[in-house]
This record gives structure tokens, sequence and C-alpha cells, in this order.
């Protein structure tokens, strides 16, 4: 009788595991179109077993049926991982693509109205200048020109400027939605924790927070840590934001007290970004998340020409006698070596800044080659030894107002004269000290923003506005034949300063550009640069595509399986069903005998 009552409950497990398995695939196959569904299966195990001792003292072992050990999710966290840091790899060189290409739109090569038309038009005044240096409408024309190119650069800074702030919305956004995520996913924890310690499954919650730790994954690099209890830990940049027990927030605060930019902060206190430096790479997997690539492309401050190193030329280390001091010479390439470095960490891997820096380069070194040929310098060294720069008043020019002034640029610092009145002593042809009157020019100073030819800074001179016939035309006394025009000297003086090389794109780079060269190359430069991280954004999309079948090949829901199962299973509770039957049909034949 014992026997076959064990055997009825064996019949009994049975039919509540094929059961418990059919509602399963019944639940994939409802569930088979649901975003973020994974698939789940019922684990069926043997039930506990009777040991009996045999004749010959052997022991044997009776089964009492099986038993539904859990309804688990089927997922492979290796899969889910990889997923996760190609998707924010992805959502990285997005971001970098689609600052690039607004960037390429503000400089107005799309619709025809680009910064190369103010440099195109300043190049043929100046020219045309030159050649009729002795006409006042021409110099008034010049001086129009000339303000509307600063003007142009002005807008255009502007708006690369305005661009830069206004990303402060997403990092915000972007900082608001990670807490939002982290609250969710914490709130789902606790409601899988009690239904579990239960012993019921909690699949479509664990659905929904997988769903959000893969958002989450598209904006900051994580790991992810499930515990015993059901509950997942997250942590991210050296610390927690998501423990046993607490949440962790993010704030945003400036980047420095002159900085209008925001950074993510942990509201507790510390910089959320372990590496400061805004370099990337795939190896040390600082190349996740949009809001590390909002931060790479946005860069940190407003960048400047100042911003990238200049490359120490020999010459500028030769003595009097044309000797180069070696010495001096290795010491400022071993400080060139060492800001490129830095540079490439900082504004050169950012998108605007770099952006910004070479924009105010070409601005810079227009402004101030122009100036120089109005009011060109020398170097003169003191008696005590100090090198500086002075007005040349033997090849300067001079202006044809009633004063004859000399030395007038046509392009101002606001706030800062080019130049200042002061003596100095210097030493004559018997090496004695001599004191004379000079005009000492007021050197640019990196640590001074108002000391420097940045565009912000440009206006042009207010004498000049007011009488452009102050700018230098005629020759002087020491420049040639007193009162005529230097048109010759003028017109080839601007061809140069159009036509020579002003510099590099990068400060590592080898290829120089000269005026216009330079701005065509900086648009290309950046419409390579956004067809570069285009074709890197459609492999990553690839990548992610890959990974997200190979996941679904695994927690995806398949009809036809799911429809086999369903038959499978069937077939066992019927089998079930008809154990049981036999088993009852023997227990009432054996009840009828014993009666």
């Amino acid at each position: 009788m014992g026997n076959l009552m064990t055997s009825f409950n064996a019949g009994v497990s049975g039919l509540r595991s094929a059961q418990s398995s059919l509602y399963t695939a019944g639940h994939n196959l409802a569930n088979a179109q649901t975003q973020g569904y994974t698939r789940q299966q019922t684990v069926v195990t043997d039930s506990f077993y009777q040991n009996t001792v045999g004749q010959y003292d052997n022991v044997l072992q009776v089964g009492t049926g099986t038993r539904v050990v859990t309804t688990r999710q089927v997922r492979n966290i290796f899969l889910d991982a990889q997923y996760r840091l190609q998707f924010g790899r992805q959502n990285f060189y997005e971001a970098n693509r689609d600052t690039v290409f607004d960037i390429y739109n503000m400089m107005g090569e799309m619709d025809g109205q680009s910064f190369q038309d103010g440099i195109l038009e300043l190049e043929g005044m100046l020219r045309s200048f030159g050649v009729n240096c002795d006409d006042v409408v021409y110099k008034q024309q010049m001086v129009s020109v000339a303000s509307q190119f600063i003007e142009r650069a002005q807008v255009l800074q502007k708006d690369l400027n305005d661009y830069q702030t206004s990303l402060n919305q997403e990092v915000q956004k972007q900082v608001d939605t990670i807490n939002s995520i982290v609250t969710e996913i914490k709130d789902l924890n606790k409601k899988i924790q009690k239904y579990e310690a239960t012993g019921e499954s909690a699949n479509d919650y664990r659905d929904s927070r997988n769903d959000l730790l893969d958002q989450l994954s598209g904006i900051i690099n994580f790991e992810v840590q499930e515990q015993q209890d059901g509950t997942v830990l997250i942590y991210s940049e050296g610390g927690f934001l998501l423990d046993d027990t607490s949440q962790y927030f993010l704030t945003t605060e400036y980047e420095s007290n002159k900085s209008q930019l925001l950074k993510p902060v942990w509201a507790t206190g510390g910089d959320y970004f372990v590496r400061q430096s805004l370099e990337y790479s795939s190896e040390q997997e600082t190349d996740v998340g949009s809001l590390r690539g909002l931060l790479v492309a946005r860069g940190s401050y407003a960048a400047d020409y100042t911003s990238m190193p200049q490359k120490p030329e020999q010459d500028d280390f030769k003595n009097a006698d044309g000797i180069v001091d070696t010495n001096a010479y290795n010491a400022a390439m071993k400080k060139y070596r060492e800001d490129v470095e830095i540079y490439n960490k900082g504004a050169g891997a950012s998108v605007v800044q770099k952006a910004q820096c070479q924009l105010d380069t070409l601005v810079h070194e227009i402004v101030t080659r122009i100036n120089d040929v109005f009011s060109p310098m020398k170097e003169v060294q003191t008696a005590d030894g100090e090198t500086i720069r002075i007005l040349d008043e033997e090849n300067a020019l001079i202006g044809d107002d009633a004063d004859k002034t000399m030395g007038a640029e046509l392009f101002s610092r606001r706030g800062c004269e080019r130049y200042t009145r002061t003596k100095i002593n210097i030493l004559d042809d018997e090496g004695n000290p001599q004191e004379i009157e000079v005009w000492k020019y007021n050197e640019e100073d990196p640590s001074d923003g108002y000391s420097l030819y940045t565009i912000s800074q440009l206006v042009i001179n207010p004498d000049v506005m007011q009488d452009p016939c102050r700018l230098g035309v005629k020759h002087g006394d020491n420049t040639g034949e007193k009162d005529c025009y230097a048109n010759d000297r003028l017109e080839g003086a601007f061809d140069d300063v159009f036509s020579e090389k002003i510099g590099a794109l990068a400060p590592d780079s080898m290829s120089t550009y000269t005026v216009m060269n330079y701005y065509q190359a900086m648009v290309s430069d950046m419409a390579l640069l956004g067809n570069v991280w285009n074709g890197i954004v459609e492999n990553q999309e690839l990548t992610v595509a890959t990974a997200d079948d190979e996941r679904q090949n695994v927690m995806g829901v398949s009809s036809e399986e799911e429809l086999s199962d369903l038959i499978k299973f069937q077939r066992c509770y019927d089998a079930s069903s008809r154990y049981i039957t036999v088993v009852d049909e023997m227990l009432e034949y054996l009840i009828e005998r014993l009666a």
C-alpha cells in the first residue's frame, strides 16, 4: 500500500511539473514580441528518495517523483556585458560625430556663407589698398572690411562658445537620467528581494531591471554584480552608484571658478570621472558612454591660440654671431614636447576646443602679421641683458595725416595699447650705458587674457577708426624717398601675409599652411574627422547588432521552440494523468479485494 501511495504522489508531482512547464512555455509565447522580455525556463529536478534495505543488505532507493526548483530567466551575463560595452562605445562616438557636424555647419560650409568669404574679402581689400594707399576712399574701405572681418570672426567664435555652453543642458540631463535610472533599479531590487524571499520568481521585474541597465550602459561605463538575494550592485568610476543599502547620487558643478561649463561630480564630493584628461582609448575603456563622449567633444574650457604649443625655432636661439645656444634650445624643445602631450590630452582631444584653438590661431596670425606691416618691430638688448621688442622707427612708415603718425596698428587689443613710451638703458658701441626713449611693445602674456590678440579682445584701432589716414602709408626720413607713398612695399608685404605659411593645425603635425590653405585644411580636417567617426559609429552599430543577436539567441523567444515545448509538456501531462489513473485503478482493485 505504501509503495502504491508513493507511486501516486510521483504521478501527482509529474502532473504539477508538466503543468508548470506548460504555463512557462505559454508565458514565453504570449511575450514573444514584448520588448526586453527574457525567455523563461522551468527547472525540474528529482524529489527525495526513500531508502530501504534489501534481503542482501543492499540499499534500495525508491523515487518519490519530481519537483519544480524554480522558473529562471535564460540569460548570459557575459553576453550582457559585451552588449552594454559596445552600446556605450557607440553612444560615445555618436556624441563626437554629432558635435563635429554641428561645428562644420557653423562654419557656413553648407549654406555658402562661410568664414572663408571674410578672409578672401580682407585679402582682396589689402592688396587693393597696397596699390592705392594714397586714396582715402580705399583707406576707409579697408577699415570697414577689417571691421567686418573681426565681426565675422567674433560671430563664429560666439557660436562656438555658445554651442559649448549649451551642452551644459545635455550634461545635466544625462546626470539626472543616471540618478533616475539607478533609483528605479533600487526600487526593483526591493521588489525582487521581497518576492524571491518567499520562493516566488520575479522574472518580470528582472526584465525591467535589465532593460534599465541596458539604458544606463549607453550613458556611462559601469560594472554590475548580482547578490544572492537577487539584488544588484552598480559600481562605476571608482565608486558605487548603488550598493547593498544606499544609492549614491551624481550632481554637477562648474569645471573651475572661471569656467561656465558643467561637469558631473558625486553629491558626496569629488569628481565622478577618475581620469580628468580628455584622451580616450578602447584599451582602457575610456571611450564608453554618451556622457563621457559629450564631455570629450565639448572640452573643459573655451580655448584660444595660446592652448596650442608653438615649436621653438633654432633661429630664435642664435646669438649675435649666429651661433645657436644648444642648451637653451634643447630645454625649449623639452618643454614643447611636454606641452604637446598636455595639448593632446586636453584641447587636442576635444572637437569644440580644437576648433576654437584653430580658429583663434588663424585670426591671431592674420591680424598680428598685418599689424607688423603697419607697425614693424625690432629687438634690442638692454644694458642689463634683457631682450625687448620696440617700434622699429627706422623702418616704420608714417601716415599721411597732419601729425604724420608712426606705428599705428590696424587691429588693437581691447583696453591694451600696442606700445608704451619708456626710457631704457642700452650699451653704445664702446660698451657704455646710454639712456634712450623708445616705444616698448606690450608683449602678449598668456596669463593675462586682456593682453592677447585673441578674437574676443580684437577691435579696430580707435584712432584709425576715427582717421584712417593715421595708418603708415608713406616713407619717412629713414625708409626711402621722403613723403613718397610706399605702394610697392605695402603690396609686397601684404602678399607675404597671405602667401607665407602660418603654421600647422596641430603641434605634432608636419604639414604647414598659408592663411587660406589653413582655413581650408581646418574645414577639411573637420569633415574628415566627422566621416571617420561616422564610419566608427556605423561599425559600432553592426557590432552592437551582432552582440544583441547573440544575446537574443540565448534570451529571445523562439515560437517554434516554444510550440515544440508545449507539445512535449502536454505529452508529459497526459502521461502523468494516465499514470495516476493506472495507480488509482490498482488501489481500487486492492481495496475491493481486501474488503
